[in-house]
């Protein structure tokens, strides 16, 4: 809800949905101390230098966007446990993969993505950055900014839905040595794949995992707008890459079409939304996946 002030202004309710940094995540993960954690990079021969620098800068950045944001909520990702309501706008502060996971709790509020720190993380889905606190602070009180809708993908297996995905959705065996088996029906043609999986993205997932695993296909890559109304899938790694010139390895999924994913992985197949949930997709299974009909909104 918007409360217009005599100023023409507004009031927004905002949460801001900040990402844990490494070190703050590994050293709560495992239970260490700040000496114990350090030592632990050391002996691993991680970047300790680097990864305390975008700790300052994660830490630095949260503390601009809770100043700039004054009357805002801040909690950290990993306190996510249910749907977000009552608020007018979310912003997720962190990167890409902190952008989807917050994406699976706005429901219809729309989402902000500040990127904490731009220069370890290319952030393609978070068009802010604490440098632009300010400005976006006032371009929403103001009511100066534009909604814009983009497409997500929407799938069940055997009946039960999974999270809506905005990045993408993969089917495959979770063990990389193991070959991942599908009968694909497309257009109302069945397809048995042998490969390392199917990824299917959205416009916000076609620079991402689709986009690196299609170089098979397309020499440039196959990128299209996050508001584009459709989806792309790809057949990872192809067991029978350019055996029959009839095959199925790449395709496009429109409103009002379906893909359908018959599994035959006979190790541990699962599928994933967003790299996020994980279900099960094991032998007999069927995968329904469709445009979803409840886009992701974003400002």
């Amino acid at each position: 809800m918007k409360i217009f002030l005599n100023k023409g202004e507004c009031v927004m309710k905002i949460l801001i949905v900040a990402k844990q940094s490494k070190y703050e995540y590994e050293k709560e993960k495992f239970s260490l101390t700040d000496a114990e954690i350090r030592a632990k990079y050391r002996g691993e021969h991680a970047n300790l230098d680097a990864i305390l620098s975008s700790h300052e800068k994660q830490l630095e950045t949260r503390k601009t966007a809770a100043a700039v944001f004054k009357n805002a909520d801040l909690l950290l990702m990993c306190q996510l446990r249910e749907e977000i309501i009552g608020y007018d706008a979310v912003i997720s502060l962190g990167g890409d993969n902190s952008f989807t996971y917050t994406s699976h709790f706005v429901g219809s509020i729309p989402l902000i993505g500040m990127n904490s720190d731009p220069a370890r993380s290319v952030g393609a889905l978070c068009k802010w950055t604490a440098n632009d606190a300010g400005k976006l602070q006032e371009q929403l009180t103001k009511g100066d900014y534009k909604i814009t809708e983009w497409a997500r993908l929407s799938a069940d297996i055997d009946g039960k839905k999974l999270s809506l995905a905005t990045s993408e959705y993969f089917f495959g065996e979770k063990l990389r040595r193991d070959m991942s088996r599908h009968v694909v029906v497309y257009h109302g043609k069945e397809y048995e794949q042998k490969s390392s999986g199917i990824v299917i993205a959205t416009g916000a997932g076609s620079t991402g995992w689709y986009d690196s695993s299609n170089r098979y296909y397309f020499a440039n890559g196959n990128s299209f707008a996050k508001t584009e109304k459709k989806a792309a899938f790809v057949i990872t790694e192809p067991y029978n890459f350019k055996a029959k010139a009839d095959d199925l390895f790449v395709g496009e999924l429109l409103p009002d079409e379906e893909l359908v994913l018959h599994s035959l992985n006979d190790g541990c197949g699962y599928a994933t939304a967003d790299c996020w949930e994980e279900y099960e997709f094991s032998r007999g299974k069927k995968a329904t996946v469709t445009i979803s009909k409840q886009p992701l909104r974003t400002i």
